[in-house]
């Protein structure tokens, strides 16, 4: 069971239930265009942000290029888990690539809630189960597929994605460059 599929039927139905409720107080829809940034690099994560509409790309930068680690798509939740947690400076930008729609919820306030609401926990410890899977499909990509496998997995498991994010996300994502993916995208067709 990949992640997306984890998570939708796990934790999101139980989100969307609990944001109806009181608990919806504590929510802030945001409007954010193309390009802004609801986190930056060193700046400390206070939020959990849930995807309603877009997409955002958590990147890095190094040596002035930007390194894309992933991706959150709608349904998704996204929070930099390192800088939140150890309240420390984030490596890391959380970037709008499209238009998108998104509610966030403080870190404090959901420590506050948490008890009135079981759910809430439920649903942290459902998301991080999920990201560590995540992460283990992600870490196996790297040291046993090819950039062309890895690919293709994208594009059979996103292939909306491809339509709407730059190639230049796309290949850095991938851990390869421009051309490399070009020549990769040719022979898939």
């Amino acid at each position: 069971m990949d992640y997306l599929t984890y998570i939708n039927s796990h934790a999101i139905p139980k989100l969307k239930k609990l944001m109806m409720t009181e608990a919806e107080k504590y929510l802030e829809l945001l409007s954010i265009s193309k390009s802004d940034c609801l986190l930056k690099e060193g700046s400390v994560c206070n939020y959990y942000y849930f995807v309603e509409e877009g997409i955002l790309r958590n990147f890095y930068t190094k040596k002035g290029i930007e390194v894309t680690t992933g991706f959150t798509f709608p349904n998704d939740v996204a929070t930099n888990f390192r800088s939140s947690l150890l309240k420390k400076e984030s490596d890391e930008t959380i970037q709008a690539v499209v238009d998108s729609k998104v509610y966030r919820m403080s870190i404090q306030d959901f420590e506050m809630i948490k008890d009135k609401y079981p759910e809430l926990r439920e649903i942290r410890e459902t998301l991080t189960s999920a990201y560590v899977l995540l992460l283990e499909e992600r870490l196996h990509s790297i040291q046993f597929c090819t950039a062309a496998e890895r690919y293709r997995f994208l594009l059979e498991n996103n292939s909306y994605i491809l339509k709407q994010i730059p190639l230049t996300y796309i290949a850095s994502y991938l851990g390869v460059t421009l051309e490399t993916l070009s020549r990769i995208r040719a022979n898939a067709r």
